[in-house]
């Protein structure tokens, strides 16, 4: 991936959280209204605004509305943890990646003979945090490709 596509993906996503963010906090209100309306329902048929009947059918059409919502909720969450996580995996690249440039002019300006010692703790140092952090975002994307593909995954094994 391009350096211009990291860094737009890495703007959009924040942002298709927030509509995610949104979205949740929508639906979390439409399953607050239909259970509710769900309790109140019973009431309504005690106190004659409404006969048996209408309030079973109206009971079972908020039921499936709230059965839909909440499944949803469901999906719209699964969404969100892949963004984020798609996210923190795209941020440790652009990471390892500023790192390996930054390691690269240090390398260089060692190898002129212009470095100090310094520079080698510094060469120590980002080497220390790009094999970290390189083998965390492998992990990060073969877990995911796990998650995405888990016949694929049990195949290996």
């Amino acid at each position: 991936m391009a350096i211009s596509e990291l860094e737009k993906a890495m703007a959009n996503l924040p942002l298709g959280l927030a509509e995610i963010q949104n979205k949740e906090q929508h639906l979390d209100a439409a399953v607050h209204q239909f259970r509710t309306q769900l309790r109140r329902f019973p009431r309504q048929v005690i106190y004659g605004q409404t006969s048996p009947d209408a309030s079973l059918t109206a009971m079972g059409e908020i039921e499936e509305r709230l059965a839909d919502a909440v499944a949803s909720h469901r999906r719209l969450l699964q969404i969100k943890k892949t963004s984020s996580q798609e996210l923190e995996s795209l941020v440790v690249l652009k990471q390892v990646d500023e790192a390996r440039t930054t390691l690269g002019d240090l390398k260089r300006r060692a190898a002129s003979g212009t470095g100090d010692a310094d520079t080698e703790l510094e060469i120590r140092r980002l080497e220390e945090f790009i094999a970290a952090n390189s083998k965390r975002a492998e992990q990060t994307i073969t877990d995911r490709y796990q998650d995405d593909y888990p016949e694929r995954a049990s195949e290996r094994y």
